[in-house]
């Protein structure tokens, strides 16, 4: 079959482009590909010096101010009011006079105890002398013993019912309420007056089972009050059982009042410091997942080799996150660490130099 000579001319062209990519295939590709794959075994990494440094977990709790002892003083005998001696808001001391009852009977009967006491003892110690001059019997002597015993117990009774007229303050403190004015009459348990301790004061709140194990008696706290102060002081009580009903604890933070500025009840936001410990600082964007799933950081190692340290988040700021699990000084791949992994070998940067 003839051919024509274009056709033989076309299929020669085919024929060296053909021989051309093959050569070039055979010949060529071997040094296009060696940069990728030395590039690959030299993959650039910025790397940044961490070092561990001190670091306290912050537990925050709502709550309120509490005054530590606040009482109200009742009457333990009946009566009408006459006085009230003490000033409102006024600070008293123990033993002061908060309100006073009218004594009515109660003087007469304590002078009364007091004579039928004082015969009682001239009349048994008539019958001790005659006892002993053989002239009484000893029952005799046994008989006035038991009355003048019963008059004295008569006579400490009315001084204890005398006394009972004047309610005093149980404690150091400030007569914060007044619940009866002069004339009034109190049965017994009817309430005179409420005295608040003044120093130390209170702040209570409730802290989450998750953060209860964060928090000791003996920790450092700060509080801030809805009224705009800022005081500090110590956890002196962190509850042992929780809230049937919030699963939360109880935590108390003491904290001074010697001016008398705080009061009680006010709403409180209060931050508690655990205990120092050693612990590593990192941005959050060096934060990397393994094949397994756990959370950690890509570190350079002796010969620019890539490892992997897990790591456990303890803490948050807004400079970088607060990571446990680390040990010493350590150089942290801060980019490029998703494209490395574990024993890879790499150029290292310093972040210092890579910014510049």
């Amino acid at each position: 079959m003839n051919v024509s000579q274009s056709v033989k001319l076309a299929g020669i062209f085919v024929a060296l482009i053909v021989l051309y990519f093959l050569v070039r295939g055979l010949f060529g590709g071997g040094p296009e590909s060696a940069p990728e794959a030395v590039a690959a075994d030299e993959f650039t990494v910025v790397v940044d010096m961490i070092e561990p440094q001190e670091w306290r977990d912050e537990v925050v709790v709502r709550g309120r101010t509490k005054a530590e002892r606040k009482v109200t003083v009742r009457a333990e005998t009946s009566g009408v009011i006459a006085d009230t001696p003490a000033e409102l808001g006024s600070l008293v001391s123990k033993g002061d006079v908060l309100c006073r009852l009218s004594v009515d009977a109660r003087q007469a009967q304590l002078a009364e105890a007091r004579a039928a006491f004082a015969k009682a003892k001239l009349d048994y110690d008539a019958a001790a002398k005659l006892s002993e001059d053989g002239f009484r019997s000893e029952t005799a002597v046994a008989s006035a013993r038991a009355v003048r015993d019963q008059a004295a117990a008569a006579l400490e009774r009315a001084k204890v019912e005398l006394a009972k007229t004047n309610i005093k303050a149980p404690f150091d403190g400030v007569y914060d309420e007044r619940h009866a004015e002069v004339g009034a009459f109190l049965n017994v348990g009817d309430p005179c007056a409420t005295v608040i301790k003044r120093s130390p004061f209170l702040v209570v709140g409730a802290v989450s089972e998750r953060d209860v194990a964060k928090v000791s008696q003996g920790d450092k706290g700060r509080a801030r009050l809805a009224t705009g102060e800022t005081i500090d002081g110590v956890v002196r009580f962190v509850a042992s059982s929780a809230d049937p009903a919030t699963r939360t604890f109880d935590i108390e933070l003491e904290v001074p009042n010697e001016e008398g500025a705080l009061r009680d009840g006010v709403t409180a936001e209060f931050t508690v410091f655990a205990q120092e410990r050693s612990a590593h600082r990192v941005p959050r964007a060096a934060l990397v997942l393994n094949d397994e799933g756990e959370i950690g950081l890509r570190t350079l190692g002796p010969d620019d080799v890539v490892a992997f340290k897990p790591v456990r988040l303890i803490g948050e700021t807004p400079s970088g996150v607060w990571v446990s699990g680390l040990s010493g000084q350590l150089q942290l791949i801060v980019s490029g660490q998703e494209y490395v992994t574990a024993g890879q070998t790499v150029n290292a940067v310093p972040a210092s130099e890579a910014g510049s």
